[in-house]
């Protein structure tokens, strides 16, 4: 049964741990998190777990808040924004783990264990050594009241461990993948609390959950491992756990594996994996919104392309493959083109101008107002697939004519013509420029097919040593939007320029 009774309210968690950058696997689970709680009009509550101190990270705190607000993943809870169930940062609940954990020890749920650092390291190596499965020995599990009173008195440190089953079966219920069992024997006595008093995952987690009333627990398939321990907390605390999803893997491109945050390489370009990285490269939180949705679930085999509410609507946690796939980076290429091209004109000119401001150094509104602009723009609008492609696409407008090496001649060369040719096109285009009245696209395109039809060429021809020129690329936008562009001055400057290469080419060919 998915949907739960009404009486029941949803309550969903992201729960990240704050080790680094947020990974795209973290925010697809971040995402269906967020969409089952808005699916059945719940909650969704965002929890810092930094019980790990050896491996926090200060910075990735607020990597992760940029990144579920990046895809537009608003939490009704939070540490920055508090609610009835805090505080949500796990290292600010430690007196709830304690009080868990006394609860434990009293009713023979778990125990003291004493063993020093250097006694448990040895013993691993022993056990490694005997070819024995390396795991605590319980060597504390039954010491009696008289030698725990004694430890304490000395003051020895200790940490406190859950007595799981010794033998038997577990078996715990995953919504997509049915009941579970693991065998007793293959399970360790898991550290609950360390001797600091810090929680460990497993009571943190199962506390946190039960106090903040979570209703489902979405979370990556690699934690299956850890849900017997969780399983038997909530049985010690005849609690009743939450509804369980573990969530399949994204695979490496290649199929091979995990996909890890090693940026994979596909056709020789290394790809984002982490969600600053996306953002960076120009991708569309909608794009990556819709992408990561179907990503493990498909509402309508008929269709890829949905807006928001759409996904809320039909979403559901049943409907959730279990099996792995690997990444399409393609695909997501492919629908974040298609969110580009389907933008109004001013949300793409926006954006393309903070692009470029970004990555210029340029103030937004000098490049808001080049002239020409408007009419780069729409041919800019079906070509590209992020919008990091519009710095690509427009790098000839930010150099100066004398940083242009034109290394390749052939870029200026018109299409049937040598490099005499050309260069004669290009001293006739220097003129046609010095004449133009008006310096527009429009009235430019037509001055140059005269010009085209005055030297007996095709338009083609006489515009290929032009552009050339101007974008020092044989791949450019229109023309006469990018000469309107750079303006007459520029334009003349790169003419020249080019012209000079053309004919330092010829002599070179007739020497």
């Amino acid at each position: 049964m998915t949907h739960p009774s009404p009486a029941m309210e949803v309550r969903t968690r992201f729960a990240p741990s704050p080790t680094g950058s947020i990974h795209l696997g973290s925010l697809r689970t971040a995402l269906f998190t967020w969409l089952w709680a808005r699916h059945c009009d719940g909650k969704f509550i965002l929890r810092i777990e930094d019980t790990d101190s050896r491996r926090f990270d200060p910075d990735s705190i607020a990597s992760i808040v940029q990144g579920l607000q990046w895809l537009g993943l608003k939490w009704d809870e939070g540490p920055d924004i508090g609610g009835k169930f805090g505080p949500y940062t796990q290292s600010e609940r430690r007196a709830h783990y304690q009080e868990h954990a006394d609860w434990l020890l009293a009713e023979g749920h778990a125990y003291r264990c004493f063993c020093s650092p250097q006694r448990l390291q040895a013993m691993r190596e022993a056990q490694k050594a005997s070819g024995q499965q390396t795991g605590y020995d319980r060597t504390c599990r039954e010491l009696s009241a008289r030698q725990i009173t004694r430890q304490l008195e000395a003051g020895t440190p200790f940490t406190v461990r859950l007595k799981m089953p010794l033998e038997g079966t577990i078996t715990f219920p995953d919504l997509i993948r049915g009941d579970i069992t693991v065998d007793a024997r293959t399970l360790q006595d898991p550290v609950l609390l360390k001797s600091d008093g810090m929680a460990l995952y497993h009571l943190a987690v199962v506390v946190d959950d039960r106090l903040m009333k979570i209703s489902h627990v979405l979370r990556g398939q690699e934690w299956l491992a850890t849900a017997p321990y969780h399983h038997a907390l909530y049985d010690a605390f005849g609690w009743e756990p939450p509804v369980m999803v573990h969530l399949p893997v994204i695979l490496n491109p290649n199929g091979k594996g995990k996909m890890s945050k090693r940026r994979p390489v596909v056709a020789g370009e290394s790809m984002p994996v982490h969600v600053h990285e996306f953002r960076d490269a120009g991708y569309e939180p909608d794009a990556v919104f819709n992408f990561l949705s179907l990503l493990g679930w498909t509402p309508d085999a008929e269709r890829e392309l949905f807006d928001r509410q759409s996904l809320i609507e039909a979403f559901e946690l049943t409907a959730i493959s279990p099996s792995a796939a690997a990444m399409p980076y393609d695909k997501l290429l492919w629908m974040n083109g298609v969110y580009i091209r389907g933008m109004s004109a001013p949300a793409f000119r926006a954006k393309v101008v903070a692009a470029l401001a970004r990555a210029y150094g340029r103030r937004p509104e000098d490049i808001d107002a080049l002239p020409g602009l408007s009419h780069v723009l729409p041919e800019l609008q079906t070509r590209m697939k992020t919008m990091s492609d519009s710095v690509q696409w427009m790098d000839w407008l930010f150099v100066e004519a004398d940083q242009i090496a034109y290394d390749d001649p052939g870029v200026l060369m018109g299409r049937r013509l040598d490099a005499l040719q050309s260069a004669q096109v290009l001293r006739r285009s220097w003129d046609l420029i010095e004449s133009a009245a008006v310096f527009e696209p429009e009235p430019l395109h037509r001055l140059f097919r005269q010009g085209a039809e005055a030297m007996d060429m095709k338009a083609g021809s006489f515009f290929g040593p032009v552009r050339g020129a101007l974008s020092g690329s044989k791949v450019s936008p229109p023309l006469f939007a990018m000469m309107a562009c750079l303006g007459p001055g520029e334009s003349q400057a790169r003419i020249s320029r080019a012209r000079a290469r053309l004919l330092a080419e010829h002599e070179s060919a007739v020497e």
